[in-house]
Order: structure tokens, then C-alpha cells, then sequence
């Protein structure tokens, strides 16, 4: 969501390149950013891995995310306390999403164990299908969920007291040096951070 608009831009101003986009949740980036098989990553959650390196570029704010028919929907906020009775879809382990959702429900002594967890899944397109569909209703990103906020289908709301803030992170191989074209790519991601789109909801 945040990365194929920065890769068009920078392949108009360098004709000559060719970039592939892999998607996988953060200890995938991780794990292929220390193999060598990419050159960098961004990713939604902080690494304690000594050999990575990382900087903040964008800001994003999670919420609570229900179909547009749900009870919840004609309201901006909910105490955390309301969630525990309703089917909640999580994000699987290794998530930067779930890693964010449970540092933030920390720090309100708020706990995912609260909820009742219908369903686990692996992409954020899957929990959104899974919301749409009336599985249940989940925690996620602004930024991938935009077009159906702005499309009615599915509302964002906040929940009481908690800050569900976070950060993606550049994440590269401290060792190892980038190649000319990384480089490149490095100092425009630099230059034009990319910026959360407009929300309603």
C-alpha cells in the first residue's frame, strides 16, 4: 500500500530500471533482508536483530475496522472493554501488524487474549475479505483499507484511550553494501517519504 505508488514515481524518473516488489509480513522481510536475496525492506514492525538497520519513514494510524452494516458503524469511538464479545480476525504471527496492535494494547494493560479470535489470517487482503464477509472485525492499517473507507463499504473507528499509532521502517543489511541502483532508490524513498492518503470513516 505504501510502496507501488513510490516505485511508479521513481521508475518514470529512471526509465532504465526494473524493480520487483516482494510482499511478506515483517519477519519474512527480515529474514530475506539478512539473506541477501533482497536489498531492503520496509516493514511495520521494530527488528532487535543486531544486523539490521532501520529508520522510520512513515507514520500510519491503525483502527478498528467493521463492515458498513455493523452495529458499530454510525459511531467514531468504543472502549476496548466492547470488543471482547465480538468475533475479531488477527493477523498471524510474524505480522508487523499484530506485533503493533499488541505493543499498543500494552501500554493500556489491554491484551489480544481479550478477544475472542474467530479466525487468524495471513495478508491484510484477507482479513479485509474476511470483514466484508462478516467473519469479524480486526485492527488494521488506514492506508490498506482506504478505498473502502472511501467507498462506504467498510468503516474505521477509534478505540477509547488506546494510541494505535505506528511506524513503517526502512530495514536494510547493516553489512552489506547496496548496489548503484538501491542507492538510488534509498535517497528518493528519502527524499519523497511516502505520505498516508486522505481517510474517512
Amino acid at each position: 500500500y505504501i510502496l507501488p505508488r513510490l516505485v511508479g514515481d521513481f521508475t518514470r524518473a529512471h526509465p532504465e530500471a526494473t524493480v520487483a516488489l516482494r510482499i511478506g509480513d515483517t519477519d519474512k522481510i527480515i529474514e530475506e533482508t539478512l539473506e541477501g536475496r533482497i536489498e531492503f525492506g520496509i516493514v511495520g514492525a521494530k527488528s532487535k536483530d543486531k544486523r539490521i538497520a532501520q529508520e522510520k519513514v512513515i507514520e500510519d494510524e491503525m483502527r478498528l475496522i467493521v463492515p458498513a452494516a455493523h452495529p458499530w458503524a454510525g459511531q467514531k469511538s468504543i472502549p476496548f472493554n466492547r470488543l471482547t464479545s465480538e468475533p475479531f480476525i488477527s493477523r498471524e504471527r510474524g505480522s508487523g501488524t499484530l506485533k503493533s496492535i499488541q505493543i499498543c494494547l500494552s501500554r493500556r494493560a489491554a491484551s489480544m487474549e481479550a478477544l475472542t479470535i474467530v479466525a487468524e489470517m495471513g495478508s491484510t487482503e484477507a482479513v479485509c475479505q474476511g470483514i466484508k464477509n462478516g467473519v469479524g472485525i480486526s485492527i488494521l492499517s488506514t492506508l490498506a483499507v482506504a478505498e473502502e473507507l472511501q467507498a462506504g463499504t467498510l468503516t474505521a473507528l477509534s478505540l477509547e484511550g488506546i494510541d494505535l499509532t505506528r511506524a513503517f521502517y526502512l530495514t536494510t543489511h547493516k553489512s552489506r553494501s547496496p548496489s548503484p541502483l538501491c542507492k538510488a532508490f534509498l535517497v528518493f524513498i528519502r527524499r519523497e517519504p511516502p505520505r498516508p492518503g486522505p481517510v474517512s470513516g
